[in-house]
């Protein structure tokens, strides 16, 4: 269940009027942790009207790129803290996206992992304000370290100053999705959904279960892409890890 209707009018500007057929808050390429490439994106929203935004792991080629080429991209990013929990976080201006990396996430990058900086919330919650920003908080009841409601203690007062909880993750479960859809609620937040692919799959999927009915067998095709998709993390972390020691 997609809320299109608790997003913020911080989107209506690139939302426009013409109707979308795509709308995608949360994408990942080969420039971070993904190996979905430009050129299949370009390929697949070519014909298809979109709103979509690349949220790669605490870097912003892949965005910047996709934005320049005159597609409609919202400039965003997902970023890392040290001890794992994420933010995406969107602007209105690409230089402000640019600005934002240059001096708050690029210094401070982990080396040996893609998805981790040696900063804290505190300081990214601090930094963000800083521009006119829309900050979300993405899979909050999501798989292992990424439950934030059960491994991060701190995340009720978190969920105070930000201003979405990210309420369909196209890679977790209905029953995930319904919990973070509580919390939005019970908060009184915006929201914000996405596919979180990693892999083209998850792309066509994310499509096929925003312009048609999903099916019982679309759901296992799902579920099977997003295993297919952890596999390819594993591989892409692994590789990182290597090149580094």
């Amino acid at each position: 269940m997609l809320e299109k209707n608790k997003l913020s009018s911080f989107f209506n500007s690139f939302l426009q009027k013409k109707n979308k057929s795509y709308i995608d808050l949360h994408i990942h390429t080969n420039a971070s942790d993904g190996i979905i490439d430009l050129q299949f994106l370009k390929n697949f929203l070519s014909n298809t009207p979109h709103l979509i935004s690349i949220t790669d792991h605490n870097e912003i080629r892949s965005n910047v790129k996709l934005y320049e080429a005159g597609f409609n991209t919202i400039p965003a990013i997902e970023v890392g803290c040290q001890d794992g929990f994420e933010f995406l976080i969107y602007f209105n201006k690409l230089e402000e996206l640019e600005k934002f990396y240059t001096n708050s996430v690029e210094p401070f990058k982990n080396k040996n992992k893609i998805t981790r900086t040696n900063k804290d919330h505190t300081f990214y919650l601090h930094e963000a304000r800083k521009y006119n920003s829309f900050i979300s908080i993405p899979h909050i009841a999501g798989l292992a370290q990424k439950n934030y409601l059960k491994n991060k203690s701190y995340i009720h007062n978190i969920t105070t100053q930000v201003d979405a909880i990210e309420t369909y993750n196209h890679t977790l479960s209905k029953k995930r999705n319904a919990i973070a859809r509580k919390v939005r609620k019970t908060k009184n937040k915006y929201a914000t959904f996405g596919s979180d692919a990693h892999i083209k799959r998850e792309i066509t999927s994310f499509y096929n279960y925003q312009n048609s009915k999903f099916t019982k067998a679309l759901y296992l095709k799902k579920n099977f892409y997003n295993l297919c998709s952890i596999i390819a993390l594993f591989g892409k972390h692994l590789h990182h890890f290597l090149d580094l020691h």
